[in-house]
């Protein structure tokens, strides 16, 4: 477990999987490269993130 923290901790790298192969894919996990092996991450938060227009409200009720 320690090499696989310091693994995690060092590398540069989208992600770590440790005792699984690159196959596992769960909806939620973020993925994505990193420096020039990707864009962004995918993922349904982050699809979420991308089709959506960040908007504000405010309302003095004072």
């Amino acid at each position: 477990m320690t090499r696989i923290f310091q693994a995690f901790r060092t590398l540069e790298v989208g992600g770590v999987i440790a005792n699984d192969f690159p196959t596992l894919r769960v909806d939620n996990y973020p993925y994505g490269g990193v420096k020039d092996s990707g864009f962004g991450r995918e993922g349904v938060r982050y699809a979420m993130e991308e089709m959506s227009e960040p908007r504000m409200l405010v309302i003095n009720l004072g």
